[in-house]
């Protein structure tokens, strides 16, 4: 007996940490036969979409349990969501999209990274950290309340780019041939537009903000901290 009870709490230890750790995992693949609008919404947790080569949307999520994700497809618009419930649990989405893919992500806290991606975007959030690389797309709409800001790709000809965080900073990353106009407001009156700065015409600085023209314009940039810096680079 003396063996006994302390195998069984040892065993019931073991059982009651698995059942706390494992998570299950939610999986789908869909073939839109056109360009897709993908939204996806979760309460707490990352959210990672990259592009790849194939025509297929492949995506992965890993929950607590799988009764907290709810998806609906209708024809080539899917929307998967992280229900809310009382004590939410933490979710994390990793998706393959072909590039062409529209994005709407819609994030209460976690890391956002989006990568590849040509189609429109569109991201809000209370707390999270955005980061968007070798982005190709013609419009991207970026709203946090608290969290940085990373953009580091190209801007389309006539395309419309604006980012905004609340308490948090704006890091951008352009090639140096890409035309566009600028409109940068900063409360904290932190700007630095880098190497652009001498290339900018037509420039006007107030108080706040900084706003002027890239190589003849064509895009349009539009940044907005109110307590963070804006960053300008570059490459």
């Amino acid at each position: 007996m003396r063996l006994t009870v302390p195998l069984v709490l040892s065993a019931f230890i073991c059982l009651l940490s698995f059942s706390i750790s494992a998570d299950s995992r939610f999986e789908r693949t869909y073939t839109p036969q056109h360009p897709a609008h993908l939204t996806i919404s979760n309460i707490n947790g990352s959210i990672r979409v990259a592009a790849w080569d194939k025509k297929t949307i492949v995506a992965q999520v890993k929950a607590a349990s799988l009764d907290s994700i709810e998806e609906r497809v209708m024809g080539d618009d899917i929307t998967i969501t992280s229900k809310l419930k009382l004590r939410p649990r933490r979710v994390d989405f990793e998706i393959s999209v072909p590039p062409e893919t529209s994005l709407t992500i819609k994030n209460i806290m976690g890391e956002i990274e989006l990568r590849g991606i040509a189609g429109h975007v569109s991201v809000t959030s209370i707390g999270s950290d955005v980061h968007l690389t070798k982005m190709s797309s013609s419009s991207v709409d970026v709203l946090v309340t608290s969290g940085d800001i990373v953009f580091d790709g190209e801007l389309r000809e006539g395309g419309s780019y604006s980012l905004q965080s609340m308490r948090g900073d704006l890091d951008v990353t352009l090639p140096s041939s890409t035309p566009f106009n600028l409109n940068a407001r900063a409360l904290s009156e932190n700007i630095n537009l880098g190497s652009f700065v001498s290339n900018l015409t037509g420039s006007s600085r107030g108080p706040k903000g900084v706003s002027g023209t890239h190589l003849r314009g064509g895009s349009r940039l539009s940044l907005t901290a109110y307590t963070g810096r804006i960053l300008l680079h570059k490459k």
